[in-house]
């Protein structure tokens, strides 16, 4: 299990590669049918994306940790096609009021450069 001692400022925590190809253009349209796709990830992807890449790197995680913040930049709308590779680095973690808190920085791109970036906070629970 990751502690909050394992975090180390500026170290890189993995990267991770996604296709995004026609089955998840095709699933994320069969919940949100109104996106126009047209070749594009729509933006609420996004999060989806970088979470996923969050959901297997950093791992295994503690039981009883908090999604605090989220915030994403976004640079451009990568095409339907692209194979975009996130990478997770920990940018900061601090102690306030008795609450470990680990703050995660998610940049991704593609073939034809970045595409967005994502800073999240965690309460980490251990």
């Amino acid at each position: 299990m990751i502690t909050y001692e394992d975090f180390v400022p500026g170290q890189v925590m993995g990267s991770q590669a996604t296709l995004l190809d026609a089955v998840k253009l095709q699933a994320w349209r069969a919940l949100f049918p109104e996106d126009d796709l047209n070749g594009t990830m729509p933006h609420g992807m996004v999060a989806a994306i970088a979470m996923g890449a969050y959901a297997e790197l950093v791992q295994p995680r503690p039981p009883g940790n908090v999604h605090a913040v989220q915030h994403f930049d976004l640079f451009r709308l990568p095409q339907a096609g692209e194979t975009l590779t996130t990478t997770i680095t920990c940018v900061a973690k601090e102690i306030r009021k008795e609450r470990r808190r680990v703050t995660l920085q998610m940049d991704c791109a593609g073939p034809a450069g970045p595409a967005f970036r994502g800073i999240m906070t965690v309460l980490w629970a251990a």
